[in-house]
């Protein structure tokens, strides 16, 4: 499964609108995922699986108590193989266009793909 379906698969049901690399919309509640690939196990100048450093995003507004979604976007991850996420209060100065006022919340963690065949890696 890609590193996007599995990120689908797991933030869909916890009823949050769940975007790739970035959102402007209306919404005030919301997550934006993004990843990095590292490919992995190289052999024979191919690597044979990927390992994805992913990071999700939650906005919400100002005065609202983020702790048991982030529970819950944590508990989520690791239940669709991800790695145990670190989560961390971005503090951010330059608010975003649609949470001018409002919280950002970084959850960071890992995803490997065993089946991802990557061309020569030979230069």
């Amino acid at each position: 499964m890609s590193v996007d379906k599995a990120l689908q698969a797991a933030l869909n049901p916890l009823g949050l609108p769940v975007f790739p690399n970035k959102y402007t919309g209306p919404e005030l509640k919301y997550l934006v995922t993004n990843w990095t690939m590292i490919p992995a196990l190289n052999a024979g100048d191919l690597a044979h699986a990927a390992r994805y450093l992913v990071q999700v995003h939650y906005y919400l507004p100002d005065k609202q108590n983020p702790h048991e979604t982030l529970e819950a976007i944590c508990r989520a991850l690791v239940n669709a193989d991800f790695t145990c996420p670190e989560v961390i209060d971005v503090d951010d100065s330059a608010p975003s266009l649609n949470n001018a006022h409002g919280q950002h919340w970084l959850i960071e963690c890992e995803f490997a793909d065993g089946g991802y065949r990557y061309g020569e890696c030979n230069a």
